[in-house]
């Protein structure tokens, strides 16, 4: 039997309406329950541990549980309805560039686009536009991503690298699958020239099972190729890998492994949960949920990392994100930096993350490794509580900043909550 612990607003998986949703508990599980009048009712796995756990967990990101919505009059007093498609309520710690939607991959899973979507591919010009007004909206120590798509396909890259360095961003992210950085330290040089400091690269694992799943073929080497690449040229790395279950969920202590052995280039694995949206496979779509890669990371590194290492964030929802910071030892053992407390939501914490994410994730020569995770939202669990705390936006092409999540929200049929390319 499930016990009910509160209530939120959420959209249905099918035509997009908002409606109520319950989370709801059982035994050794947490769910999102929600009926739609047209399509019925839907109950979508978020918390893969006890309730005790997950209210916990909420406290510890300074989230006042006694105080969630416990009837749906409490829901629509506390939230304004119609937020999902709104412009985002909190400062961003980082938001990203959409450089094109065009790609050197044909993926069988894509979170960016649908078949048929018209190419996306602003000018360097409309780039700087749209940059100069992030910097005006988040400020000086403001953090951008260049995304896309694969922003690689993209010759004059460079230039809106260096239009970013130019107006002031002193960290440039680019968000990319690593197989053009792969084909040349050259050009990963020419990249660090640019403005870019860090490389925010795709590695779902050290075995074909990881990348068949997600990419259609095995292209390991071609991932270990670009780190190489990376560290020649003097670019930082952050692994990240799109964990699916059946697929690669068994090789995340591998994938720790590997990012100590290119310290300290790499400077972070930050580990991302399925989400369900763009293009994805029909039918039955399996879960895994930040505790149980929490679990994971503990018993496939041997202890190495435990659980108690990480915390909940505290800016953006506790349900988003878990975060851990570890020394590599001389022995070569990762060593917690962290120890588990509660602490408060502050409405200026975007200022520290921005701080520590520049102190983490910059080339450095010191060995410290940042373990993390965010758990993306797609139309079966969003969570408005949780979007009107998001602290990793897009720049629209009409300067509107929008959560991520809302932005590549879709139905089954792809279609998006919030239309239009970028």
């Amino acid at each position: 039997m499930s016990k009910l612990l509160s209530y939120t607003l959420s959209v249905c998986p099918y035509c997009l309406k908002e409606i109520p949703a319950n989370i709801t508990a059982e035994q050794n599980a947490v769910y999102m329950e929600k009926t739609c009048k047209e399509h019925g009712t839907m109950k979508t796995l978020i918390w893969e541990d006890s309730p005790q756990n997950y209210m916990q967990w909420l406290k510890d990101g300074g989230i006042h549980t006694e105080s969630l919505p416990k009837s749906e009059q409490e829901v629509y007093e506390q939230m304004q309805k119609g937020e999902f498609a709104a412009c985002a309520q909190v400062q961003p710690c980082s938001a990203a560039l959409m450089t094109t939607n065009r790609c050197n991959m044909n993926c069988p899973v894509c979170f960016t686009r649908k078949k048929g979507d018209e190419c996306y591919e602003p000018s360097v010009k409309e780039c700087r536009e749209q940059l100069t007004f992030y910097r005006e909206h988040a400020g000086q120590d403001a953090l951008v991503e260049l995304c896309g798509g694969e922003p690689t396909v993209r010759e004059d890259l460079p230039e809106i690298a260096k239009a970013a360095q130019q107006l002031g961003f002193s960290y440039v992210q680019l968000n990319t699958n690593g197989l053009r950085l792969s084909e040349s330290a050259d050009y990963c040089k020419l990249l660090k020239d640019s403005g870019v400091t860090t490389v925010y690269l795709g590695f779902d694992g050290i075995l074909e099972s990881a990348y068949k799943a997600k990419y259609g073929r095995n292209i390991f080497e071609e991932k270990r190729k670009a780190v190489e690449n990376c560290a020649q040229a003097g670019l930082a790395v952050v692994l990240v890998p799109c964990i699916i279950p059946g697929s690669n969920d068994d090789q995340l202590g591998d994938i720790i492994r590997f990012a100590k052995g290119y310290m300290p280039t790499v400077k972070g694995v930050y580990f991302q949960p399925v989400s369900y949206f763009g293009i994805y496979p029909q039918g039955e779509n399996p879960r895994i949920t930040i505790p149980e890669v929490i679990r994971r990371i503990e018993t496939q590194t041997d202890g190495e990392v435990r659980a108690l290492d990480f915390l909940p964030g505290a800016y953006e929802h506790a349900a988003c994100t878990f975060q851990g910071i570890f020394l590599c030892d001389q022995a070569g053992n990762l060593r917690s930096l962290n120890h588990r407390m509660r602490r408060d939501k502050s409405t200026d914490g975007y200022v520290s993350i921005r701080k520590s994410t520049k102190l983490l994730w910059l080339p450095g020569a010191q060995k410290i490794l940042s373990i993390g995770g965010m758990a993306f939202q797609d139309a079966w669990n969003v969570d408005l509580q949780r979007i009107q705390r998001c602290s990793v936006q897009i720049i629209g092409k009409d300067q509107k900043m929008r959560p991520l999540c809302t932005k590549y929200l879709s139905d089954i049929y792809g279609n998006k909550l919030c239309p239009g390319i970028a």
